[in-house]
């Protein structure tokens, strides 16, 4: 299959696949086998940054076997303003979700009834538990969490 897309089209696509590629690898020590696909086409597609005329975007490392954003990319493109603001409402939405899954364990003790709610009742519950965490990071941040002394 042959794709013809135009030299803006080219870069959105390159930093549609970066966002992609920080979701999938930021947290890894070694590159995973599991991804080993994503990686491969992700370099396919850098692999024609001269073609499409954007010299300034990567420079390409013999050492890492791998194409590596030059600081103007970093600087230029939107990608990382994305993931920023991904990471960021990310963490309170997974900070509120965990705490009201654990006030929800606390608060019904016996696992089999939650296990018996139904998913529908269960996620508005955990829901309405996220929701008082949500306006309190809203208001506070972390300012007022604490960690108590058992």
């Amino acid at each position: 299959m042959l794709l013809n897309i135009s030299k803006e089209e080219y870069r959105l696509l390159v930093e549609m696949i970066q966002v992609a590629d920080y979701v999938m690898h930021s947290h890894e020590l070694e590159p995973s086998e599991e991804t080993a696909d994503y990686r491969e086409l992700r370099k396919k597609i850098f692999s024609h940054y001269k073609k499409m005329g954007l010299e300034s975007l990567f420079t390409f490392s013999e050492k890492h076997n791998d194409y590596i954003e030059t600081e103007d990319s970093l600087a230029e493109s939107r990608h990382m303003a994305i993931m920023e603001n991904f990471v960021e409402n990310e963490f309170w939405a997974q900070l509120s979700q965990r705490l009201g899954m654990r006030d929800l364990f606390e608060e019904e003790e016996d696992e089999e009834k939650i296990k018996e709610m139904g998913s529908e009742v269960l996620m508005e519950k955990l829901g309405e538990m996220s929701a008082k965490y949500d306006t309190e990071f809203e208001a506070h941040g972390l300012e007022r969490i604490v960690i108590k002394e058992d």
